[in-house]
């Protein structure tokens, strides 16, 4: 997938099945899991590329467990690849943020994007894996109520280049 725009999107995540009671539901699960941050994931072979994203918000609901299936931060090649699962939103079980998981992509610009949790997570907001050229500018994060301004709070870039602009 490349050259994608997408902007002035007002999104909230809910915090149960998000695709429960359409007509082609994802799969049911059978052990709990936290609620999936949105995501742009590619695969290490086929890579997402120039995708723009401006003017966005994201309410999520918030609330992960860590007892779950915590992926911890240093623990990121964990996260399973399931090519032949692709691009079903749950393939990967567990992430490790709960706002935005970027993995296999580069160039992507991302704009006035606002994250907000209604509840404490033990997760980053943030989480890039794989990620190349890309751009984060005028990014607002709150969680249960705190605001998050510093990158080095809501951000962490593994074997990623991302600049972070205000």
């Amino acid at each position: 997938m490349e050259n994608v725009s997408i902007s002035n999107m007002y999104v909230e995540v809910p915090a149960t099945k998000p695709d429960a009671g359409y007509e082609y539901e994802g799969p049911i699960e059978d052990m709990p899991r936290n609620i999936s941050p949105s995501s742009i994931v590619g695969m290490p072979d086929a890579l997402i590329t120039n995708v723009t994203l401006k003017n966005i918000e994201i309410k999520h609901p918030g609330g992960g467990n860590p007892m779950y299936a915590k992926v911890g931060l240093d623990e990121l090649d964990k996260v399973p690849e399931k090519p032949t699962f692709y691009p079903e939103f749950s393939m990967f079980d567990e992430l490790p943020a709960w706002g935005l998981y970027m993995r296999h992509a580069k160039d992507i610009k991302i704009s006035n994007l606002t994250l907000s949790c209604e509840k404490k997570d033990y997760r980053i907001a943030i989480v890039t894996d794989d990620v190349q050229g890309s751009t984060l500018e005028g990014v607002r994060i709150t969680q249960s109520g705190s605001a998050q301004p510093n990158a080095k709070n809501y951000l962490h870039a593994y074997k990623s280049t991302v600049t972070v602009k205000k």
